[in-house]
């Protein structure tokens, strides 16, 4: 059996006719019926844009692990923003509070990356929040995400190269290393 055009098969009829039991399902699990409605359209906005999967033969046990699934991913991906905002808000360079402008600029350049590494992809954010952040050594990261060594750097390269692209301070520091003189040979850029 295939898998049906997106919005053509049971789950969508099976969510659209329980819509209000399914918001209710998920709002008591989690404690929040507007959370809930978040999760059951994101759900709906899946389920019409890929198409379905074969076989499913409780549509609406099915769609509940779905949304149970969705509104963990959710709550995990909130509980992370707000570690990661925690964790650059402590890590944010301190500024003369006299100097408001420094101290704004200082907040936006913050906010910026911040937006940034949020919209890495899942693996390469994880990886770079528990190295950048956390300390924590790449073969410990490997291991706790159940990754290859090279996955790790693999995700962490990913994430370096974004932030480097997306991130003004990060482009600008790159522009200014590319024009700079070449450096004594076994002389790292850390060390000038």
């Amino acid at each position: 059996m295939e898998p049906t055009e997106p919005g053509q098969g049971g789950l969508v009829a099976s969510l659209t006719h329980h819509y209000d039991d399914l918001v209710g399902y998920v709002g008591r699990q989690f404690g929040d019926s507007d959370f809930a409605r978040d999760v059951v359209h994101e759900v709906c906005a899946d389920l019409l844009a890929r198409p379905e999967p074969a076989g499913v033969r409780q549509p609406l046990a099915f769609l509940r692990r779905m949304l149970r699934n969705r509104a963990i991913d959710r709550r995990r991906g909130d509980a992370a923003r707000t570690r990661l905002a925690d964790a650059l808000a402590c890590h944010a360079p301190a500024v003369c509070v006299e100097d408001g402008a420094a101290r704004l600029s200082g907040l936006q350049s913050v906010e910026d990356l911040a937006g940034v590494i949020l919209a890495l992809p899942d693996r390469a954010r994880q990886v770079f929040i528990l190295h950048r952040l956390y300390a924590m050594p790449q073969a410990a990261i490997a291991q706790e995400l159940s990754l290859s060594a090279n996955a790790v750097a693999k995700h962490y390269a990913e994430a370096i190269r974004r932030i480097c692209e997306q991130w003004a301070p990060a482009r600008a520091l790159m522009r200014a290393r590319r024009s700079a003189p070449p450096r004594a040979s076994g002389v790292s850029a850390w060390e000038t």
